[in-house]
């Protein structure tokens, strides 16, 4: 912690020398910082040479989970880094209002995507095991980070973060983002569940809302909730989980129309969908 509330023990150059990326005064978050960036050029490389295991893409990983468990374990870091640094360890801005605020965010997200997500996934029949604990787990890599960098710029190192910050447009354009992002990404996480609400094939072509335009809808709303989230929170806890999911949705984007256009042949291909954004890619 680098609260000026508690007294600064003299740190050594290393390995604090390491942080390239110094958005603050604090040599610990400063070498967070440092890492994270080093993690989504990793993740970037990572997905561009193998798509992670799980979904259709998961079916020959050799220690696999239920889907309900993988997605379960892979988001649970999150939760329990972010509410331990936030509401457990705290900080100096902690009990501030716009922190707070900036944390009910937090938590009614990863409620959703954590928690009730995972709970509410259907598999196909047969599909009980096709999420590989390689991303389950070593995702924690990555959601651990996220979880961390949130709860200390929002307790301590987001400065901004006043009640003046509420009239900021920064702050009402992010929000504006954000909630529309988040009700996008749910209304297609329904598309995809129903599309095993009846017997049938274990794979079938999704209808509706942005699927009539791109291949990854999920992923366009996914990415849309966090470029939101972003300009919500101004700092460099909002442009890592952007840039990470940017480095590992838009490879994955490609590969699953690839993967669509290889199922389902020409009667995909008629329907002339972009990969990722409308229009557009």
């Amino acid at each position: 912690r680098c609260s000026s509330t508690y007294p600064l023990i003299p740190l050594p150059g290393f390995p604090y020398s390491l942080a390239v990326l110094r958005p603050t005064s604090c040599p610990h978050f400063n070498l967070v910082c440092t890492w994270a960036a080093l993690l989504v050029v990793v993740c970037a490389i990572t997905e561009c040479t193998s798509s992670t295991a799980y979904g259709k893409f998961g079916h020959d990983a050799k220690f696999a989970v239920n889907p309900r468990l993988g997605w379960w374990l892979m988001e649970l870091p999150v939760t329990v880094t972010f509410v331990y640094f936030f509401f457990v360890k705290g900080g100096p801005q902690s009990r501030s209002l716009v922190p707070r605020v900036m944390a009910t965010v937090m938590v009614v997200h990863y409620s959703y995507r954590g928690w009730i997500f995972p709970y509410m996934v259907r598999a196909a029949p047969g599909a009980t095991s096709n999420f590989s604990l390689v991303p389950a787990v070593g995702g924690w890599i990555v959601t651990v980070t996220h979880g961390y960098l949130n709860a200390r710029w929002f307790a301590e190192h987001g400065k901004h973060l006043t009640t003046a910050w509420l009239r900021d447009p920064r702050f009402l354009v992010g929000l504006a983002l954000y909630v529309s992002g988040l009700v996008g990404l749910v209304y297609h996480d329904h598309i995809i569940r129903e599309l095993r609400a009846t017997p049938g094939p274990r794979y079938r072509i999704p209808y509706g809302g942005t699927f009539e335009y791109v291949t990854q809808a999920v992923y366009f709303w996914e990415l849309w909730t966090w470029f939101g989230f972003f300009v919500l929170s101004w700092g460099p806890n909002g442009l890592f989980i952007l840039m990470v999911s940017v480095a590992n949705l838009v490879p994955r984007s490609k590969v699953s129309h690839e993967w669509y256009l290889s199922k389902f042949g020409e009667e995909y291909a008629a329907l002339n969908r972009k990969y990722l954004i409308p229009y557009v890619w």
